[in-house]
């Protein structure tokens, strides 16, 4: 087998996507990659077709929808030998800019062809993997307040309405993250195993993919300015050297707390604290551009 693509219909806000799977199948095809394309219905859908695929012989597993049909995807290909495509549709694509991934289809066509593969590292939180990042406590809470519709209406304008909500429910639980003998209380915590966060944001702007090390920056505040202030400047960078925050790299991590904070690994929920986290050095083969 060749190239399977695992596409959600209802990623993002285009509703044609079954006319333009059948014409990338038609672009690799004509780029002499033999493709098939199988639809997911719902939630865990990707993961079984992926893994699937993948001990079927599909060389190529393209996950077509947004970071959470990716994340869906990884699932099914951690531990096999399939490489994983990326051919972004989702309202936030947080990877694809991560990989450098254009978004025409015929641009992706080629770059799925071409087949130039990087092999990275992937974290683990609790028992679900993650190719980005992990968030905990004020951030997964955003991602839990985001409602589906006003998504597919506003995409990555959905999550600032949920913010802005969480803000209203002030204050965020406080939790602990224990890394390497360190205890270190925050508010919110992202564990990242990419530079690239949703919304524009670089909370960890020097995480690599390729390294064995989760880049880890937790903020510790109660205080709503200062968050806001934090967030600013978490656009440029430089929210690093500001008070009450902490930046550590570390393999493992475990973070618990009163009040079992949500957790979110890829912008989808993964549960709630207490739960481990490690990065798995150069996990699965993923294709990007040259």
């Amino acid at each position: 087998m060749g190239a399977v693509i695992v596409y959600n219909p209802g990623a993002g806000r285009s509703r044609a996507r079954g006319p333009a799977v059948q014409r990338m199948v038609d672009a690799l095809g004509a780029r002499g990659l033999s493709a098939a394309a199988q639809a997911t219905t719902g939630a865990g859908d990707a993961t079984r077709l992926a893994r699937q695929a993948a001990l079927e012989g599909a060389e190529l597993i393209v996950a077509c929808g947004g970071d959470g049909t990716v994340n869906e995807v990884l699932q099914g290909l951690v531990g096999t030998t399939a490489c994983l495509g990326v051919w972004p549709g989702g309202t936030a694509n947080v990877l694809a800019r991560e990989l450098g991934l254009p978004r025409r289809l015929e641009a992706i066509a080629d770059v799925l062809a071409a087949g130039h593969t990087r092999r990275v590292s992937i974290g683990r939180a609790g028992d679900r993997y993650f190719i980005l990042m992990a968030g905990i406590g004020l951030d997964a809470a955003v991602v839990r307040g985001v409602s589906p519709t006003l998504k597919r209406f506003l995409g990555e304008g959905a999550y600032w309405l949920a913010a802005l909500r969480q803000l209203a429910a002030w204050p965020p639980p406080r939790f602990l993250v224990e890394v390497e003998g360190r205890v270190e209380p925050a508010t919110l915590a992202v564990l990242a195993n990419a530079a690239a966060y949703g919304g524009g944001l670089r909370f960890t702007p020097q995480a690599r993919m390729d390294d064995d090390l989760l880049d880890i920056c937790l903020l510790d505040s109660t205080d709503r300015l200062r968050l806001i202030r934090w967030v600013l400047a978490a656009f440029r960078g430089a929210h690093l050297a500001l008070p009450g925050v902490t930046c550590l790299r570390a393999r493992r991590a475990r973070a618990h707390g009163a009040g079992a904070p949500w957790v979110q690994v890829d912008g989808e929920l993964a549960g709630r604290l207490p739960m481990d986290f490690e990065c798995l050095p150069a996990a699965v083969s993923v294709l990007a551009p040259r």
